[in-house]
C-alpha cells in the first residue's frame, strides 16, 4: 500500500506514470485465464493506512487510495510467460515515456 501510495502522488505531481499490468489467474495446467477485475473494493478497510511513513495517514483512507489505483487503465496480458505479449506491453509503456518528455 505504500509503495501505490508513492506511486500516485508522483503520478499526481508529473513525474512518472503509471501502466498497470494485468494478468489472471493461472490454471493448473499451466493456462491463465483472462484477468477478470480487482476486489470489490468494500473488501479493504475504509480506515486510514496506518503505516509511519504513510503520505496520507491523516487524509486518506486504504480504500481510497486502492480506488485511486483501481481507475488507472492497464494492460493485460493473458500468458505473462509470452515474450512477445510482454514485448507489447513494453513498447506501450516506452511511448507514453517518450511521449511524457515531448
Amino acid at each position: 500500500l505504500l509503495e501505490y501510495e508513492y506511486a500516485l502522488e508522483l503520478e499526481a505531481r508529473g513525474l512518472t506514470q503509471i501502466l498497470p499490468v494485468l494478468v489472471g489467474a493461472k490454471f493448473a495446467g499451466g493456462l491463465y485465464q483472462e484477468f477478470a477485475g480487482f476486489t470489490k473494493l468494500a473488501d479493504f478497510p475504509d480506515a486510514p493506512h496506518c503505516h509511519p511513513r504513510s503520505l496520507h495517514k491523516d487524509q486518506c483512507t486504504v480504500r481510497q487510495t486502492l480506488e485511486r489505483l483501481f481507475k488507472l487503465q492497464g494492460e493485460s496480458l493473458l500468458n505473462p510467460e509470452d515474450l512477445t505479449q510482454i514485448n507489447s506491453v513494453v513498447a506501450k509503456i516506452l511511448a507514453a515515456l517518450k511521449s511524457s518528455e515531448a
